[in-house]
């Protein structure tokens, strides 16, 4: 099978969160990972996408997203983990919109139960064509097979007006959604880094991220 990685030829920048040494990094085409502390952000929630993700040192991740949340795309293989993939904003952390993605169990984790609070609340009147901010207030020491490892803590703290720099679509290309003839699974619950690149200062949201 052809590998999925991609039709654009496009390198994003991204956001990561390394569950090992529970530190976060950033990364823009241009150069290399930079740590930064915990951020602040906007999260396209509303547009996470989930699937098959195999990472591996000094390559393009490999992907096979599901055809929708409810919707479980068959394992391509050996390596690859579920995972998600979802868009986030923060112009003080992160320089501008970054992918946010990971098949990280414990972030997957949390991010799951973050999507739970965002479908609780994503129906009030009040947050109608909204979306959530999150702020990463700790991390929690997991210990599993693989040693210690982190889970961040996530906490949906607000709701604001989306932003032009974060737009309402997908984040994944089209290349990268499974469509194979075989039906997909039906998913039992859903689960549901950049040389630094100078922040522009935006007076409406620098003082939060």
């Amino acid at each position: 099978m052809p590998l999925q990685i991609g039709g654009s030829g496009t390198v994003k920048p991204y956001v990561k969160y390394n569950a090992k040494a529970d530190k976060w990094f950033v990364r823009w085409p241009e150069g290399g990972d930079m740590e930064i502390a915990r951020p602040m952000f906007l999260i396209d929630l509303k547009n996470i996408r989930t699937g098959w993700l195999r990472f591996r040192e000094g390559q393009a991740p490999e992907r096979v997203i599901d055809p929708s949340l409810d919707r479980v795309a068959p394992s391509p293989g050996d390596d690859f983990k579920r995972g998600f993939v979802v868009a986030a904003f923060s112009q003080k952390f992160f320089g501008g919109t970054v992918e946010f993605s990971s098949a990280s169990i414990h972030l997957s984790n949390a991010v799951r139960d973050l999507y739970a609070a965002f479908e609780e609340q994503a129906g009030r009147p009040e947050n109608r064509g909204k979306v959530p901010v999150v702020a990463c207030t700790g991390a929690d020491p997991m210990k599993d097979k693989y040693g210690t490892n982190y889970r961040p803590r996530l906490e949906l703290v607000k709701w604001v007006d989306r932003p032009a720099e974060l737009p309402d679509a997908s984040p994944v290309d089209d290349v990268d959604v499974w469509k194979g003839s075989a039906p997909a699974q039906t998913a039992a619950a859903h689960v549901p880094p950049p040389a630094a690149r100078t922040p522009v200062p935006d007076p409406a949201l620098e003082t939060e991220f």
